[in-house]
């Protein structure tokens, strides 16, 4: 299970933070039956998120997690059991505001969102109604397996 783990600009300093998610995801790899694919996580700033927010979804803003997910599989086509799935992308200045606003610990926030970006990198969506109750059900069966009996933070939809 290789999960490579960057901390740039103002996250330079979260080594903590990026140990501990780098162990969830180990952990997300192998609750998937994946233990033999990749995930490269990036822990960084609102400056850099939003520099790539701008490049790959035309949005000049900063967010708090981007997925880039490796896998384009066709309908019925098996998921490959090794090589990387994909990069989560987290922003430790976008996750600490909006943790602040529901009265969360930034850390419980960013554990939450390395679920939901690996959602994303499964080929998870929630842009449809239905699409977003399969990613809402593979999220909260996720987020137990790293965050046993944490609660789970409002999310639009």
């Amino acid at each position: 299970m290789a999960v490579s783990l960057m901390l740039e600009g103002a996250a330079e300093a979260d080594k903590t933070l990026g140990k501990r998610l780098q162990g969830a995801a180990r952990e997300l790899l192998k609750a998937v039956g994946l233990p033999r694919r990749e995930v490269s996580l990036v822990l960084t700033d609102d400056a850099h998120i939003r520099a790539l927010n701008r490049t790959w979804r035309e949005e000049d803003k900063a967010t708090d997690v981007l997925s880039f997910p490796m896998d384009e599989l066709a309908e019925g086509e098996r998921r490959p059991k090794s090589g990387p799935l994909g990069d989560i992308v987290i922003s430790v200045e976008t996750t600490a505001s909006e943790a602040a606003k529901i009265g969360w610990e930034r850390d419980a926030m960013a554990v939450f969102l390395l679920v939901h970006g690996f959602c994303h990198l499964l080929g998870h969506d929630h842009a449809e109604p239905d699409e977003a109750q399969a990613m809402r059900e593979d999220e909260d069966r996720l987020h137990a397996v790293v965050a046993p009996g944490a609660p789970r933070p409002p999310t639009p939809y």
